[in-house]
């Protein structure tokens, strides 16, 4: 069995790097190095929404602030030459394990989902990265993407959790390495501190396949980040250096 499970690990782990095509980079503006970059699916996700506002301070609300960057995060990335799904793109309310199901389903790269913090001590501020701590495997959960089931002699339910540990491992080191790429990306953009990147056990990181972060892009409840969160402007600035983060974390690969 070891050989099975060695040879399926290793088609995994290549697979993502070794055999996706290029980002075609748009033509007008493209921050991508042709021919160097696996990634080509970026889910990205609008905390909260619907009948769950999230955080609310001086006249903000959560759901509407994540919603309004993730587009804008949408436009830029898609400029870049990335393909680019939204889990959400109006007010609406979706559970925790639907929105990673999303990138799931679509077999997307990299997934990011973007919320706005808040704090009793109000004087906190600054910007914050989260990537998966763990990962959650069902019983029944089939083979891991781009695995072909003939390749794998016994498969068995030892195999087959074999063979996610070795595809989510490895999916959490580089949920690190994207975290720190957009955490730089906002301190240099925003000229605001990032308190740091996060091991973190939220839904929608664990129950992700592939790398993914979850970014917090401010305080709320801190008056003047709040006040900087209210412009367009301001976020537009967000949107930006989450693209960049993204942009040097895909050239690195």
């Amino acid at each position: 069995m070891s050989n099975v499970v060695i040879s399926a690990a290793a088609a995994v782990l290549l697979a993502g790097c070794a055999a996706a095509p290029p980002v075609t980079p748009s033509a007008s503006r493209s921050l991508v190095s042709p021919g160097l970059v696996p990634v080509r699916t970026i889910v990205i996700d609008a905390g909260h929404g619907g009948k769950d506002p999230g955080t609310s301070h001086y006249g903000l609300r959560e759901k509407d602030l994540t919603l309004d960057i993730t587009r804008r995060l949408k436009a830029e990335l898609t400029a870049s030459g990335f393909s680019v799904m939204m889990t959400r793109d109006h007010d609406e309310f979706l559970a925790l394990s639907r929105r990673p199901a999303v990138a799931n389903r679509s077999q997307a790269d990299l997934f990011v989902s973007v919320h706005a913090n808040a704090n009793r001590q109000r004087q906190v501020s600054g910007v914050e990265v989260y990537y998966p701590r763990q990962s959650v495997i069902g019983s029944s959960m089939s083979l891991p993407p781009r695995i072909d089931a003939a390749e794998v002699d016994a498969l068995t339910t030892t195999v087959r959790q074999v063979l996610w540990d070795v595809v989510l491992s490895r999916s959490r080191r580089e949920s690190s390495a994207m975290a720190r790429h957009i955490c730089r990306a906002l301190q240099a953009r925003l000229g605001a501190p990032c308190r740091g990147t996060r091991g973190a056990r939220f839904v929608v990181l664990r129950e992700a396949w592939m790398p993914s972060v979850l970014v917090e892009v401010g305080y709320v409840s801190n008056r003047k980040e709040a006040q900087q969160l209210g412009r367009a402007s301001y976020r537009q600035l967000i949107a930006k250096a989450i693209a960049e983060g993204l942009v040097s974390y895909a050239n690195r690969l």
